[in-house]
């Protein structure tokens, strides 16, 4: 077990290293952590599982890209994210593809994150596998684009250098990919967000974890946010049937109650 004199000390380190280098960790801020360590993506059998996926018809396909994204159940995908021990984790967060337009690149993500209390990872440095989703638009099985952790605010070291404090403290993160396959191409993004503990902890996701990170996001969404002379604010629409309410299957049995909710963000003056 860690002490917490380790732990300030291991923070110590982080940041002398990163206050270093700022300028080439902004540069790279984009880069996709399977791009670097290409060995840690194993793609669970996505040929079998992915065989009988049904191409959309067009009257679908513009109901998809009205509303700013599909159901991936539609096509075979699944609202549960892969884990690398066989159990699954909720994908509780949409912003649709009908959200402004600056939202709908990497680094559009990214400065939005920002905006409401996450960066990403210490450093960039990604400890533990990588999760896996299936969002029905004919890619199957996919690594996490990113995960982003919480920051103190957008205006704190860690929107530049990397939520390094939630790294060893805990704290809400999440998990993304996109929904822009050929069978589905809303352009959104998919988050399977959740509330961990502390390092001594390894992590784990605090009681009743997921429904609570997705409130906590949800509620900084809402409430809008500005980064870098930029700002959005959520509306939220709230989904049920796209999970299933129950712990069943969901990693460290933690029960979830089933709602998704469905953010579209538009710019805004706070």
């Amino acid at each position: 077990m860690i002490s917490a004199a380790q732990c300030f000390a291991l923070l110590a380190v982080f940041f002398s290293v990163a206050l270093a280098s700022v300028p080439a960790i902004e540069r790279n801020e984009i880069q996709h952590v399977a791009k670097a360590e290409p060995w840690r993506v194993t793609t669970p059998e996505s040929d079998r599982v992915d065989k009988h996926v049904q191409l959309c018809s067009d009257e679908n396909r513009g109901t998809q890209w009205r509303r700013g994204w599909a159901d991936p159940a539609e096509h075979g995908g699944s609202m549960l994210d892969l884990v690398g021990n066989g159990f699954r984790e909720p994908i509780n967060v949409i912003i649709s593809g009908a959200s402004d337009q600056s939202l709908m690149s990497d680094q559009g993500l990214l400065d939005y994150s920002r905006s409401i209390g996450f960066s990403f990872e210490c450093l960039h440095l990604h400890a533990g596998g990588l999760q896996h989703a299936n969002l029905g638009d004919g890619q199957g099985y996919v690594p996490q684009l990113y995960e982003y952790r919480s920051i103190f605010s957008p205006r704190s070291p860690g929107a530049w250098i990397g939520a390094c404090w939630e790294s060893l403290a805990g704290g809400n993160h999440f998990r993304a990919w996109r929904q822009n396959g050929s069978l589905a191409n809303t352009g959104a993004w998919f988050l399977a967000v959740s509330k961990e503990e502390d390092v001594t902890k390894s992590h784990t996701i605090s009681t009743n974890g997921y429904d609570v990170g997705r409130d906590l996001l949800v509620h900084a969404a809402t409430k809008g946010g500005r980064f870098l002379g930029q700002s959005w604010k959520a509306t939220v629409e709230w989904k049920e049937g796209l999970l299933r309410p129950g712990k069943q299957g969901i990693n460290h049995n933690i029960s979830i109650d089933g709602r998704v909710a469905i953010l579209t963000v538009h710019k805004s003056r706070l």
